[in-house]
This record gives structure tokens, C-alpha cells and sequence, in this order.
């Protein structure tokens, strides 16, 4: 094991080793053995794990609940800055300037540029069909039938 693997499992695992999984406590027990500067990691460790407990566990004092109350009150006095109203926000409603667009414009512009391309297209494309229309169904012999095959149980 090394000083860096050891760093790391007493990360995941805290500095109470009684924790720890075997495997894992019984390389970094015999790591401690062979090197015992790497102690003071777990010494480190130990008391960050003890002020942490400490300041969970601790009631607040009443000096400590006056000092939250004075902040708040000091926050809840400042007024707000001013508000950048753009151009654009002066004229577009309320409603709509609450939806957030920022992670689908490439999408919108995607739909729009195809709406562009679709509508340049359709206004220059050659219309003169090759036949006139009623040339067209006059050459035709009449409806066209067709009879649909018989359904098989395989196909089904």
C-alpha cells in the first residue's frame, strides 16, 4: 500500500479504522507498521472527524441564535440593486420572459432555418407540371383496383 491509497481510503472510510473493510484495515494496519510517519495522516483525520462530531452535535448558544438574528435582520434592511431592464424586457410580458430558452436555441434555430430553406424552395421550384392535368387523367384507363393477397398464418 501507499502513503496515496491510504490518503484515499481514509477519505471514504473516516480515521476509526473499526470501520474499514478487513481486507482494506489489515493492508493499512500493516502500512501504519512499516511506515509510521504516515500516522499522523490518521492522527489529521482523527481530530477533523472530532470537531465535525463536535460541531454537530453542539445546541446553539443564545449568543450564537442573537448573531443569525442580527444577519438576518442586516440582509432583510439592504434593499436590492437595481434591476438591468434590457430593451427586451421592457415589451415582452412577464410570462414569457419567465421561460428559460438558453438550453434550446440551437434546436429553435435548427426548425428555423429548415422553415427558411423549406419556404425559398417551395417559392423559386419549377411548378410547370410535364402534362397539363386533365391530359393527365384522361390517359389513365379508370380507377386502378387492387386485390390484396390472402393473409397467412405465418404472416400474421
Amino acid at each position: 500500500m501507499t502513503r496515496e491509497q491510504l490518503e484515499h481510503l481514509v477519505a471514504i472510510h473516516g480515521s476509526d479504522m473499526a470501520g474499514w473493510p478487513t481486507e482494506d484495515r489489515s493492508r493499512a494496519e500493516e502500512f501504519l507498521r512499516r511506515a509510521p510517519e504516515a500516522r499522523s495522516l490518521l492522527a489529521e483525520e482523527a481530530c477533523l472527524d472530532a470537531r465535525l462530531a463536535g460541531a454537530y452535535s453542539r445546541q446553539l448558544t443564545p449568543a450564537d441564535e442573537a448573531a443569525g438574528r442580527s444577519a438576518l435582520a442586516r440582509l432583510l434592511a439592504t434593499p436590492l440593486p437595481p434591476q438591468n431592464r434590457s430593451a427586451t424586457a421592457r415589451w415582452l410580458p412577464s410570462w414569457l420572459l419567465a421561460f428559460d430558452l438558453r438550453p434550446s436555441w440551437p434546436s429553435i434555430a435548427a426548425l428555423a432555418g429548415m422553415a427558411l430553406l423549406g419556404i425559398f424552395v417551395g417559392s423559386y421550384a419549377d411548378h410547370a407540371p410535364s402534362a397539363p392535368p386533365m391530359e393527365v387523367a384522361r390517359a389513365t384507363p379508370g380507377p386502378t383496383m387492387f386485390e390484396p393477397a390472402p393473409l397467412l398464418e405465418s404472416g400474421l
